[in-house]
Parts: structure tokens; C-alpha cells; sequence
């Protein structure tokens, strides 16, 4: 666990402000999403990935020969529909 942390006060809506130099150090810009978690006790917030960094990012993982043995064949058009059942309508 890190101990360089700074000491912040939850306003009166509860929020804190991430200092600066975190949000460089995450490449958080005004406006992005972070998830905000509990563990352990402990607030953790972390930078929420796009679907396509998260797509781009796994590309190449899973290929025949290290996929599973019982993994289940999935059509892509059910993928994609899984994937994109909450992004709104085009």
C-alpha cells in the first residue's frame, strides 16, 4: 500500500478532489469516467477502460491454441450483441 497519499475533506455531497499530480499519473482528464470501488476497507478508484482499449488491449489472447478445451463456440454477432446491449441505439 502506498503511504505518499495527501490528506483530502469530503465536502458536504461527500466528493474529494484527486490531486493533480495522481490524475497525471492515471491520465485522467476532466469529464472521464473512473470506477470506484471498496477493498479491503479501502476506497480505490481507477481509470474505467473503453471498450476498445479493453478490445485492443486483449486482442491476441485467446487463440486455439490456448483456448480451453470445453470453452463454448460463441457466434460473433451473439458476442457483439452481449457486448453492446446498454450502448444506445445508432
Amino acid at each position: 500500500m502506498s503511504t505518499d497519499g495527501e490528506n483530502r475533506r469530503l465536502d458536504e455531497k461527500g466528493r474529494i478532489t484527486i490531486p493533480k499530480h495522481i490524475r497525471n499519473q492515471l491520465n485522467l482528464e476532466t469529464g472521464e469516467h473512473v470506477r470506484v470501488d471498496v477493498e479491503n476497507g479501502s476506497v480505490v478508484i481507477r481509470p474505467r477502460i473503453s471498450r476498445q482499449d479493453f478490445i485492443r488491449s486483449m486482442r491476441g489472447c485467446i487463440t486455439e491454441e490456448t483456448k480451453a478445451p470445453d470453452a463454448p463456440t460463441v457466434p460473433p454477432e451473439n458476442l457483439k450483441a452481449d457486448w453492446t446491449s446498454d450502448l444506445p441505439d445508432e
